[in-house]
């Protein structure tokens, strides 16, 4: 690690697929991505990396590719290689797929060698998308430059939901007396027929009027409560009904917006 902390690393932004690969026509020279090819040929020839081939027939196509996503250059030389060996798999006649992932650090020894060790896959990509220079990915697996992990966006959205207000100012549950904390996410897997989730509504003008018709809840569930109307944000996977109500597998109560009854008739 002294000597790779010695050399001059040509570091430059990179562009990114969506997966956190390079796009190398835009970060390599030719020569450069002549010397990543052949390191990986040389990985591939000592069996410490799987080799890249496309069979197809009429029942089935199958696929080993390399995806590279960072070399370190240093003194005009590449010196490692991080990539990815993903192999496909795809029933043609049954649509069936399967994918297996395997990221491999690739380096370059003094006597034209390679090692090779292979890499975490959970958070490798991640750590890519967060590694904008070249050869940042590298020094990180090199023990020389630490690279988190690029924290995931979830997309979210605003729903209404009417919950039960205790005595104490608490917010429940009116079916089973669970409490929601606001901002603190609930979460249940929602599932198809009312299998699970926590129901909300996109409107507010419909959450208040289902509940005052009776639909939200029954008068057995809310009688002797008092009902709140809540904003809430949810995410994850949402599951619709006809009624206009909605199930999503995580929610929070951002704040009370205002009391709801249901009608007495």
């Amino acid at each position: 690690m002294t000597l790779l902390n010695s050399l001059t690393t040509n570091s430059r932004p990179v562009t990114r697929n969506e997966y956190g690969g390079l796009q190398i026509q835009t970060c390599l020279s030719a020569d450069e991505n002549d010397a990543v090819r052949s390191l990986l040929s040389r990985a591939v020839e000592a069996d410490l990396l799987p080799e890249t081939y496309l069979e197809r027939s009429r029942r089935e196509f199958e696929s080993l590719n390399h995806h590279v996503y960072d070399v370190l250059v240093a003194e005009e030389s590449v010196i490692a290689v991080v990539v990815l060996a993903l192999s496909y798999w795809k029933d043609l006649r049954k649509e069936r797929t399967r994918i297996q992932k395997t990221y491999f650090l690739i380096q370059g020894t003094s006597d034209d060698g390679v090692k090779v060790a292979e890499l975490d896959g959970r958070t490798c990509a991640k750590r890519a998308k967060n590694a904008p220079a070249l050869g940042q990915l590298t020094r990180h697996y090199l023990g020389l430059e630490p690279v988190k992990c690029a924290t995931p966006y979830v997309e979210t959205r605003i729903g209404y939901k009417v919950v039960a207000k205790t005595p104490d100012g608490s917010l429940v549950s009116a079916f089973d007396g669970s409490v929601y904390k606001r901002e603190v996410w609930r979460s249940e897997a929602a599932q198809d027929e009312h299998g699970g989730g926590f129901y909300y509504y996109e409107s507010e003008a419909l959450a208040r009027e289902t509940t005052r018709q009776g639909v939200t809840f029954a008068k057995c569930v809310s009688q002797g409560k008092a009902l709140v109307l809540c904003a809430v944000e949810v995410a994850g996977r949402v599951v619709e009904y006809d009624s206009g109500k909605r199930a999503a597998s995580r929610l929070r109560i951002l704040n009370e917006i205002g009391a709801v009854a249901i009608d007495d008739e």
